[in-house]
């Protein structure tokens, strides 16, 4: 029996990197557009190796069509004159059609108001795309008006594309957020990696009632061409706060890989909805006890689900476990349920869940396959010591399972005693970055006679890891501080605390040269600037005039700086994921 090994898992992510198409600089020249006309002027005229520059600013309503022919090494690039700063609004769309393509830079936002079709499609009327690349894409809250049209925010077509290093956030209304279309059933070899799902919300019709379907994050294929093979990898995404419905992805054809993602606090699953063949490995599923939160779904058969982490299944949804798998029904049709068969389990670390591992989800007179070939080996399951459910939950007992060299602990084992489970504490150890590994006493290491098959080796992918390239250096959610056109540096980082914004006192004193007196063990701080002067109270208290946290006095930016006769600027949407505030003397 083959043995998994999480040291081969990097050599893979190599390989596929080195065949993706790579885009231009954007330092590179090319010919400068303004328009959406005089970019379809310089479309035709374009060459392979030739790029074409957005200027910087609002393109409203803007349909852009890049379509051409260039050669691998030499791709025809759009791309924005700064990356970042080419804003799509209001209907703009997207289209890609031909070989050897690329666009970098752009921003979506303020928008979205289609009807039922994609913002960016990887094709131009027939013409599909291949071996052609989107990335340094950023795309916020583009939704239309209602919440019941239909559209996808990126549809992926043609064979051999690429959608990397972008940031997706807010998609509100019907429609998956990301799909790869099969309409021309083939072979797509498509490679999505690096992004940022940065969450959707619950799916809800003009009404507020919730709606259960049509609003994953990505769909890769659908039912009427489920049994033919994408080969669709995707991999080092950062997955959060994705809420839209059960299936965040859903899989719905074979051979494709979802390798070295973060799944953090989405109230969803990975979805093997349809299709065969699938690799699910090397991923982090962290749920942090959020509610409805699942991890893997398996239907169908021949995937192997290997070296996952799992962690914070809470709950005893039967749909929503850590390792779900269902029942099939006989002669299924394609968009019902295959039966689970020939699936391999193995490596995984399932630490800190109520709900583990559940076999036979959906059993009834209709779903009646339980799964059948299928293999539980060297996996550690430690459930959280919180619930009652078993760690291994059997729905239908005419399951056929085998089991080697799997440790689990922590709750009733759910099945009687069988030879492939040690009941023993595996003595994971909690490491630095938050995640449980083995340590060099577990009984696991000595039974597999091989540490590498234990040890969870990488970490969690952290924002900064994934999304725009033009943003790297910059934190989610931060507030940032400028004057005289330049970053100030701060000693702590602001805060906001009764809806004001509290800075370090030294920030006042650096902008705008004025006079501070007191101190963290002062009862009050004084503030001079040009004979005006402004005094503050210290307390802890988070209404206080002035607090201070970790030695440092803050003050409240505003009413100090305008106190002062200065001014003060608050941009919420600093590069559409910070906060900046611009101080002028």
């Amino acid at each position: 029996m083959k043995k998994w090994n999480r040291a081969l898992l990097p050599l893979c992510i190599v390989i596929a990197f080195s065949t993706a198409p790579t885009g231009a600089s954007a330092e590179t020249p090319g010919v400068k557009v303004s328009t959406v006309d005089e970019i379809a002027a310089a479309m035709k005229k374009a060459q392979p190796g030739d790029t074409i520059v957005m200027k910087n600013g609002v393109w409203k309503d803007a349909a852009v069509v890049v379509e051409g022919e260039g050669k691998e090494n030499k791709p025809i690039t759009l791309r924005a004159e700064t990356p970042g700063q080419v804003f799509l609004t209001g209907s703009s769309t997207l289209n890609i059609g031909g070989s050897y393509l690329t666009v970098d830079g752009l921003v979506f936002k303020d928008g979205g108001d289609i009807d039922d079709s994609g913002v960016i499609e990887f094709k131009v009327g027939d013409v599909e795309a291949s071996h052609s690349r989107l990335t340094n894409i950023q795309m916020i809250d583009y939704n239309p008006a209602s919440n019941e049209t239909n559209t996808k925010w990126v549809g992926l077509y043609g064979d051999h594309n690429r959608v990397d290093h972008s940031y997706f956030k807010g998609k509100k209304n019907i429609g998956a957020t990301m799909v790869v279309w099969r309409e021309k059933v083939g072979e797509n070899y498509h490679q999505i990696d690096h992004n940022y799902f940065a969450g959707r919300p619950i799916l809800r019709d003009n009404k507020g009632q919730v709606v259960s379907n049509e609003a994953e994050t990505l769909r890769i294929g659908t039912s009427t061409h489920s049994l033919t093979d994408s080969y669709t990898t995707v991999e080092t995404n950062l997955f959060e706060n994705n809420d839209g419905e059960i299936e965040m992805m859903s899989i719905k054809s074979g051979k494709n890989v979802i390798n070295g993602n973060t799944f953090l606090n989405n109230a969803a699953t990975v979805t093997l909805r349809h299709g065969n063949g699938s690799h699910i490995e090397n991923n982090f599923f962290l749920a942090n006890g959020k509610a409805n939160a699942g991890a893997i779904r398996v239907i169908g058969e021949d995937h192997v689900i290997a070296n996952n982490y799992i962690s914070g299944i809470v709950g005893s949804n039967a749909t929503r476990g850590a390792i779900t798998m269902t029942n099939g029904i006989p002669n299924s049709d394609l968009n019902k349920y295959f039966q689970v068969k020939n699936v391999t389990i193995a490596n995984n670390t399932l630490v800190n869940n109520e709900n583990n591992i559940i076999v036979g989800d959906k059993k009834s007179a209709t779903n009646s396959l339980a799964p059948a070939g299928t293999v539980l080996m060297n996996n550690l399951v430690v459930a959280s010591g919180k619930g009652t459910l078993p760690l291994i939950k059997v729905l239908d007992d005419s399951a056929e399972l085998k089991y080697e060299g799997n440790f689990m602990y922590g709750a009733e084992l759910g099945i009687e005693p069988v030879e492939g489970i040690t009941v023993q504490d595996p003595k994971l150890t909690l490491a630095s970055d938050g995640i449980y590994r083995t340590s060099p006493q577990s009984p696991a290491i000595k039974a597999w006679n091989s540490e590498s098959q234990a040890a969870v080796t990488n970490q969690p992918l952290q924002p900064k890891d994934v999304g725009p390239e033009w943003l790297k250096g910059f934190e989610y959610g931060k507030i940032y501080l400028e004057a005289n056109g330049k970053a100030v540096t701060v000693e702590k980082e602001p805060f906001i605390a009764s809806e004001r914004t509290m800075v370090p006192v030294s920030v006042i004193q650096q902008t705008l040269g004025a006079e501070i007196k007191g101190d963290a063990k002062s009862s009050e701080v004084t503030i001079s600037l040009k004979g005006k002067t402004i005094v503050l109270k210290i307390s802890d208290t988070p209404e206080a005039e002035a607090q201070v946290k970790q030695g440092t006095v803050f003050v409240p930016v505003r009413k100090v700086v305008e106190s002062l006769a200065a001014k003060v600027e608050w941009t919420p949407d600093y590069k559409q994921i910070a906060n900046l505030i611009t101080i002028t003397p």
